[in-house]
């Protein structure tokens, strides 16, 4: 092999162009994504969730809008060998892609939930919304050992992106849960909503939102103690 095939032979493997059998391999087909979580709040603790999300590809390829997601949320626990948990029903799915309405695949596991629907799409930018329900994710501000409001609200997201918090009832405070049930302060109040970013959530468990309300017609909360 002469001094120039040998280099570019070196050169398209340590790029990763080339396989074991010298066939070229296809690039990577994502160039990027983003997603935008709109939650809205009921006076009863239950919430619906909207999602925008896009990707764009550099190549046809097979992609899944929406995802998979953890149907417990951990409260702080002082007295019990196992730490309880809320567990969360989720609802009413409903998705769309690139504006047409998607058969929605929903998988319910031993403690997650899949929602999400795929399909090959080709070369370029396209867009997904996904809808649904979550019930008993709200527990009041007793159970979850907080003073910084009535009722509190635990979220965690579908897909990685941004959140929208909106509710009918005065948001006091929205903590990001790095290491359950511990959480920090995070988002910032814009109007009537809270904002937080896709990067304040990248490590985060859940999101824990305050409502300054009393707990009258909140839904009955299932709290597991056993797994």
């Amino acid at each position: 092999m002469g001094t120039a095939a040998l280099s570019a032979t070196v050169l398209a493997t340590f790029m990763g162009a080339v396989t074991a059998d010298g066939v070229l391999a296809a690039p990577n087909p994502y160039m990027g994504d983003a997603a935008t979580h709109t939650i809205t709040i009921d006076s009863d603790g239950s919430y619906q969730v909207h999602i925008d999300q896009t990707m764009e590809l550099a190549r046809d390829y097979d992609f899944t809008f929406g995802g998979t997601v953890h149907d417990g949320f951990r409260l702080p626990d002082t007295e019990s060998v196992l730490p309880p948990y809320l567990r969360a029903q989720y609802s009413d799915p409903a998705m769309t892609m690139d504006g047409e309405p998607a058969e929605v695949d929903v998988d319910h596991m031993i403690h997650a939930v899949s929602i999400s629907a795929e399909d090959e799409f080709t070369e370029g930018e396209h867009e997904g919304t996904v809808d649904y329900q979550v019930t008993g994710a709200a527990v009041g501000s007793a159970q979850a050992k907080t003073n910084a409001g009535g009722v509190v609200v635990y979220f965690r997201p579908l897909v990685s992106g941004d959140v929208v918090v909106k509710s009918g009832e005065p948001i006091s405070a929205v903590e990001c849960e790095d290491w359950p049930p511990k959480g920090e302060p995070c988002g910032t109040k814009s109007g009537d909503e809270w904002l937080i970013g896709r990067g304040e959530l990248a490590e985060t468990d859940a999101v824990r939102i305050s409502l300054d309300t009393e707990e009258a017609g909140l839904i009955e909360p299932t709290i597991d103690t056993t797994k």
